[in-house]
């Protein structure tokens, strides 16, 4: 092979593995920016829950807490919002007695991954039962790998409400429930509505004084949150329904 010919053969191999490792340089790059992207996608999510959340129980604490607020939510390629209808149940006695759903937004495996069973929560408490203090009624929580209504999430968040349990006078408890109602409506794209209607009054067993053992979980898969608390007494359930319209 001659000398020129063979500079030639060096500089296409050259020139070939400086193409490949820009190749691979940019697939690499890709990735990275759309992780950092759904990392950021996460914490802006994360605000506007927590703005949510702040702004439902100032609702909730209000005289006449009938209402409808709506937000606008931020639209991203690396992350979805959803629904998860039946997230958390209270129990009383083993019984279920209410369900309500939970507000979603996930991220593929592909753009982030905590490990299945993390959990970190970022407002309200681990607790889930508030008993005779004053707090946040809904919490934000972020979660890590799991299979949730049939969307495989590498970590995701979720808003979803507390209960709040006050002693009354002569071994009377009132047990505060709000329950997210999810309903998709196509017309509310890039929406989400809350409609916190006006709760009423249930007497459970509130005639027959016994023990009673309140149980709320809330979670998916091996993430779960579980508090409970025993009442000697009578009971008075106020549920308060907040429908969660979504497009």
């Amino acid at each position: 092979m001659s000398r020129g010919l063979s500079e030639v053969v060096g500089v296409v191999i050259i020139m070939g593995v400086v193409i490949a490792l820009a190749f691979i340089f940019y697939v690499v790059a890709g990735i990275n920016f759309s992780k950092a992207s759904a990392s950021v996608s996460i914490s802006q999510v994360e605000t506007l829950f927590e703005n949510i959340a702040t702004d439902l129980n100032t609702a909730l604490v209000n005289p006449a807490p009938a209402s409808v607020l709506s937000y606008p939510v931020f639209m991203t390629n690396y992350g979805t919002y959803g629904v998860i209808p039946s997230f958390c149940s209270l129990s009383i006695n083993g019984a279920v007695i209410y369900s309500s759903g939970s507000v979603v937004f996930g991220i593929p495996p592909s753009y982030g991954s905590m490990p299945s069973g993390y959990i970190n929560v970022l407002l309200g408490n681990s607790n889930l039962v508030v008993v005779n203090e004053s707090s946040s009624l809904f919490n934000v929580v972020l979660y890590g790998a799991v299979n949730a209504s049939g969307t495989y999430y590498g970590e995701f968040l979720a808003l979803y409400p507390r209960v709040a349990v006050f002693t009354l006078d002569n071994g009377q408890y009132e047990l505060l429930v709000p329950l997210f109602i999810t309903k998709f409506k196509s017309s509310l794209s890039n929406l989400l509505v809350f409609n916190v209607t006006y709760p009423y009054s249930i007497n459970y067993n509130y005639y027959s004084p016994g023990t009673y053992v309140i149980n709320y979980t809330c979670g998916v898969g091996n993430e779960l949150l579980s508090s409970g608390v025993v009442i000697n007494g009578k009971i008075e359930i106020l549920p308060i329904y907040i429908y969660v319209y979504y497009g």
